[in-house]
């Protein structure tokens, strides 16, 4: 089986020269254009031979990091299936592991193996030969090289097997974005070490060799510099992504040979979900129905998709220069502020099934109280664990009751003003089942107006908590971090108490308002 996949890989490659003669020739200006930026690249590399090593380890590192990045993120981008989809062989009853084996092969025959393999003599050069460092070097570019094929193996087959539908790669794109935001920053300090005066940083180093795009290429360096520990981990690492990778294209080939999914059929007796662990009454009925729609419905799954990656966001900041320090302290608000803010449109998510609300009679305190059951779920442990977590990387932990108390003010006003906005400035929203990227026509100046409110509302409100936190944690102030976490979290229990209360009347008195509004939006 790999035998014959090799002979047919081959064969294609052969087929591309037999072909028009316009065709021939994009061929060929193609592989030159490949080559020609792949040896003019190696001999910049080669180049940094006699440069200071935190240079070599800033260009080498994290230049070979973008690369192993372009092979996880280009076969996105293509609409063709490739030529190892496994789904091809699906009619013959292959084995999965021999498959496998072939179609990794025979996928890496082919122009970016060659490209690879002459930027890796560069690679190679750029590092000092004493040391064991050559040796080292020559190691590193060899895992590297398995990771950014395995990588665009694993990207082109998750591309055509799994990605199948709109919504899958939409959602895809929320990550490319992503990637783009962390990428701008390191290509912009590649270029700026590479003007007449500029120097690595090493830092953006020191990162990626934390990650599996830049620990094999960390390597070097790191012996280097004679720290056996970093060492360790870069191989650690390094090992560990390769056995990831193998992996998963292993199960990505087991599931493209299938011709479908297999069924669960296990055994076992329905369950009512959520409504099994609430208390049976209006109050549980809602917590339950809203537990059940955050973790079901693609509108709600799209904003716990992206909470987690809010953290990301400040990692352009501190490559940029602000003080890592101190945006330990950023990402643990800021989830709780959007964490808060979701659900101030939740009456026109529940679209006609509002209805049910209004034909049994729900009370507004029931509803009101109901819906907080999910963000209150994970709001509250985030606060606490994150709150840790960032005090412990601030290495300060006096920060802690400042961190608490402005996380929790934000979480709760949030929460507080949201069970009053969602009841009393409702805005047309997407509608169940259909494209959560996409925004209803009808949303216009009402959407912006109660978005604004929300979170100036919120801000405002937890102003206190983040007066007192500034004075504690920048002037010293004795006694100021006390009361930043006693503001916050006495400012936001009031906001939520009122707000529930308030909303509670608001959804009693405009029910038959609120039906017809989610009825026609």
């Amino acid at each position: 089986m790999v035998a014959e996949l090799l002979r047919l890989r081959l064969q294609t490659i052969a087929n591309t020269v037999r072909t028009t003669p316009g065709r021939l020739m994009v061929t060929v200006v193609s592989v030159l254009l490949v080559l020609v930026a792949s040896l003019v690249l190696s001999g910049l590399a080669g180049g940094l031979r006699d440069a200071p090593l935190s240079d070599v380890r800033a260009l080498v590192v994290g230049g070979g990091a973008l690369v192993l990045v372009g092979f996880a993120v280009v076969p996105f981008a293509t609409v063709r299936p490739p030529w190892h989809d496994p789904r091809r062989l699906a009619v013959l009853g292959v084995p999965a592991t021999p498959a496998a084996v072939g179609l990794a092969l025979g996928a890496a025959v082919g122009l970016p193996t060659l490209a690879l393999a002459v930027l890796s003599t560069g690679y190679v050069r750029s590092w000092d030969s004493g040391s064991g460092v050559a040796t080292a070097a020559v190691l590193a570019a060899l895992m590297a090289g398995a990771t950014a094929l395995l990588l665009a193996l694993v990207a082109s087959t998750v591309n055509a097997v799994l990605l199948t539908t709109r919504r899958s790669r939409q959602f895809l794109t929320v990550g490319a974005v992503v990637v783009a935001l962390l990428l701008v920053p390191l290509v912009i300090d590649l270029v700026r070490s590479t003007l007449p005066g500029g120097s690595g940083t090493g830092v953006i180093a020191d990162a990626l060799a934390w990650t599996p795009f830049g620990a094999a290429l960390a390597l070097p360096g790191h012996v280097a510099a004679g720290d056996s520990g970093r060492v360790a981990a870069d191989v650690v690492v390094a090992v560990v992504t390769l056995a990831g990778l193998v992996a998963a294209w292993r199960a990505l080939v087991a599931r493209g040979l299938a011709d479908r999914p297999e069924a669960d059929d296990a055994p076992g007796s329905p369950t009512l979900g959520w409504f099994d662990f609430v208390r049976a009454g209006p109050t549980g009925a809602v917590a339950a129905r809203s537990l059940t729609y955050w973790a079901r419905d693609a509108r709600y799954r799209m904003s716990l998709v992206i909470l987690p990656f809010l953290p990301l966001l400040v990692v352009p900041l501190g490559i940029a220069g602000v003080s890592w320090h101190w945006l330990a302290l950023v990402p643990v608000p800021l989830m709780c502020l959007i964490l808060g803010f979701l659900p101030h449109n939740d009456v026109a998510y529940d679209s006609t099934a509002l209805w049910l609300h209004v034909a049994t009679d729900t009370k507004g305190l029931a509803d009101r109280v109901g819906r907080l059951a999910p963000p209150l779920l994970i709001g509250v442990p985030l606060v606490v664990v994150g709150s840790l977590v960032a005090v412990w990387a601030f290495g300060d932990w006096t920060a802690l009751l400042p961190e608490l108390g402005v996380s929790a003010g934000l979480l709760l006003s949030g929460l507080g003003l949201s069970s009053v906005m969602s009841a009393a400035m409702p805005y047309a929203a997407v509608r169940p089942h259909d494209d959560p990227f996409q925004q209803p026509q009808a949303a216009g100046s009402a959407s912006v107006t109660a978005q604004v409110t929300m979170i100036a509302g919120t801000l405002l409100l937890t102003a206190p908590a983040f007066w007192f936190a500034g004075r504690h944690l920048l002037a010293g102030v004795d006694g100021a971090g006390g009361w930043s976490f006693a503001t916050g979290v006495g400012v936001g229990l009031v906001v939520l108490v009122v707000g529930v209360l308030a909303g509670a009347r608001v959804f009693a008195a405009r029910a038959p308002e609120l039906l017809a509004f989610t009825l026609r939006s």
